[in-house]
């Protein structure tokens, strides 16, 4: 029994070797302790502090021996002493272990972010908890440097002129506003398929161009779609591809370019070529030399450019803008159309659009209906209600703003538009013409034009010319409103003085001021200009000299008069002699000498 005891007696107390393991795994932990990186520090089951590495007072600022016997409540901020009662302890007894971020104050009152991890152990027998502290100072400017990067990032996206698209797996996993926007898209579009995001009329064409262009079928160039979204609009779109890596993974970036505007003038360039250059030898040669065409006069070779122009326009169905000074018969040229063309038997709507109020814009285009504002006692057409299928004229377009211009551009392109008051969407068969005295490049340059505007009416263009640059059509013109206003009363012929006076007149009213001139002689039995006689206007309109450097003899005024005539006429035949020739009643020959004799050709 005392061998058994004295046996179990010695197997109740370590041995010496035991002993020395454990000095010697204190001796490890405590060295592993000490030179660890992050803080850690023991804290009893009062909430002070045990022990604590050197990490982890370098971190606060305090020596250790000031360490020990504070509080960890001391060494936070105040605003984060809750976070130590209401979270670390209650969740480290709960769950043994916890993890948090928080902050910490340092000695000298700054503070320092960190990331906390506690556990619950016994020490020396005794419950206490271990906090490893870890400083993310820097990890923290690292994140804040990459969410202002990542922000930058974000509003340079949103702020190109291209929209920038990231495809994954075929899903959108990212896209910028200009995207968005393209394509009509105002959710977040993070996530969703690519058949949900683009249109489906782009999504098969397109899915099979990126197919292309993986395969190597296809370059990565700039590919053009056209679009058509569920409303109805139409653009089209630039498409350049790339395969890039996103986020680790695999990805398409697409960046797409809107190029509605440049495709819209490339086939209204392509329009007016058509239009514009298409021969009619039969209906040309039936043109030449014609006097009168409809309630047109005009046998000049300026106004036979402007028939041939007109039976083109007729014969399509193209929008047409008509150029001229005010006074030269803008609207005649667009009634002349309208009743040559498939629509004469519809509405030809003139509308003067310098003069509706901006107020009433809307309500005057498209209509309202009653009670939409106050005033509006009963339902009203707008001009393009009253057009439909005819002819809807916009005479001094040019007066038109730009925010007019955007309103009536969607109804001109088939977007449609709506009577005030009213959610329902009509469709415009109008056929529009217009015109205007200004220069529309111009204006486009100044900002007072939309060029998107411009281009959707400009198909056909046709330039009427002033009255002073086809003087030979003035006797005819003068005639012709002598037998509208001579009221059943015998039509007399205008006295040659007073027809010389009319074909030297240089007309800044054009037609318009010489039908008034006429008028006022059929009425009033003379002639007068502006406030002038015709007496006068002869004077005004005279070869001017110096007699003092000529001869005043009779053959030498003559051969003043003569040079300057002839040159005039060249000038308004563009120097085409043999025209000149003919409307001057001399061979050509006689005009050649002529020209050589007065060196006019040097002038």
């Amino acid at each position: 029994m005392e061998k058994i005891s004295k046996d179990l007696g010695k197997k109740s107390g370590p041995s010496p070797q035991t002993e020395d393991g454990l000095l010697k795994s204190e001796d490890l932990y405590r060295n592993a302790f000490d030179v660890a990186i992050d803080g850690i520090a023991i804290v009893d089951n009062r909430g002070v502090y045990l022990d604590a590495n050197h990490s982890y007072s370098k971190m606060l600022g305090y020596s250790y021996e000031e360490l020990i016997g504070m509080t960890p409540a001391e060494s936070l901020p105040p605003e984060f002493r809750h976070q130590l009662m209401d979270e670390f302890i209650p969740e480290i007894k709960k769950k043994g272990m916890v993890k948090l971020d928080s902050v910490m104050m340092r000695k000298d009152g700054t503070f320092m972010p960190i990331e906390l991890h506690g556990v619950r152990f016994l020490h020396a027998g005794v419950p206490a908890f271990m906090a490893v502290v870890r400083d993310v100072t820097e990890r923290r400017r690292s994140e804040e440097a990459l969410s202002a990067s990542e922000e930058r990032y974000r509003f340079l996206t949103d702020n190109v002129a291209d929209g920038v698209l990231v495809v994954q797996d075929g899903k959108v996993a990212f896209a910028n506003s200009v995207c968005a926007h393209i394509f009509c898209y105002e959710k977040d579009a993070f996530g969703v398929s690519a058949e949900e995001f683009f249109c489906k009329d782009l999504e098969k064409r397109f899915v099979r161009k990126i197919e292309d262009i993986m395969s190597g079928k296809l370059s990565e160039s700039p590919v053009n779609e056209y679009c058509n979204i569920n409303d109805g609009q139409k653009f089209w779109v630039e498409i350049r591809y790339k395969l890039i890596t996103w986020e680790e993974n695999r990805g398409h970036l697409f960046t797409l370019r809107d190029i509605t505007e440049a495709k819209v003038k490339e086939m209204a360039t392509e329009e007016e070529k058509r239009y514009l250059f298409e021969e009619n030898v039969k209906l040309r040669s039936e043109m030449k030399e014609r006097f009168k065409f409809g309630d047109i006069i005009g046998r000049s070779h300026a106004m036979q450019e402007v028939y041939d122009f007109i039976l083109r326009a007729s014969a399509s169905s193209a929008n047409v803008t008509v150029y001229g000074e005010s006074g030269t018969g803008k609207e005649l040229i667009a009634r002349t159309i309208h009743q040559m063309s498939s629509r004469k038997d519809n509405n030809f709507v003139p509308v003067n659009c310098g003069a509706i109020p901006d107020k009433l814009f809307e309500s005057e285009f498209f209509g309202h209906r009653k009670g939409s504002f106050t005033g509006a006692i009963k339902d009203k057409q707008g001009f393009f209600d009253l057009a439909q299928d005819g002819t809807l004229f916009l005479d001094e377009v040019g007066e038109l703003s730009p925010e007019h211009q955007v309103k009536l551009l969607r109804a001109i392109e088939g977007g449609g538009y709506s009577a005030v008051g009213d959610s329902r969407v009509k469709k415009s068969n109008a056929r529009i013409i217009a015109a205007t005295n200004k220069d529309a490049k111009k204006m486009i340059v100044q900002g007072k034009m939309r060029e998107d505007f411009f281009f959707r009416i400009h198909i056909i263009p046709i330039f009427l010319p002033p009255l002073r640059n086809r003087r030979e059509d003035i006797p005819m013109l003068a005639e012709h409103f002598c037998r509208v206003y001579r009221e059943e009363t015998e039509l007399k012929p205008i006295p040659g003085y007073v027809m010389d006076a009319l074909c030297v007149y240089e007309w800044p009213g054009n037609v318009r001021e010489l039908e008034n001139v006429v008028q006022r002689y059929i009425t009033l039995g003379r002639v007068d200009f502006a406030g002038m006689s015709v007496k006068n206007a002869i004077l005004g309109q005279q070869f001017l000299f110096d007699s003092a450097k000529v001869d005043p003899g009779l053959y030498s005024m003559l051969e003043i008069f003569e040079k300057q005539y002839i040159k005039r006429i060249l000038d308004q035949f563009n120097w085409k002699r043999g025209k000149t020739s003919a409307y001057l009643g001399i061979p050509p020959r006689t005009l050649y000498r002529k020209i050589k004799r007065y060196q006019l050709a040097d002038e």
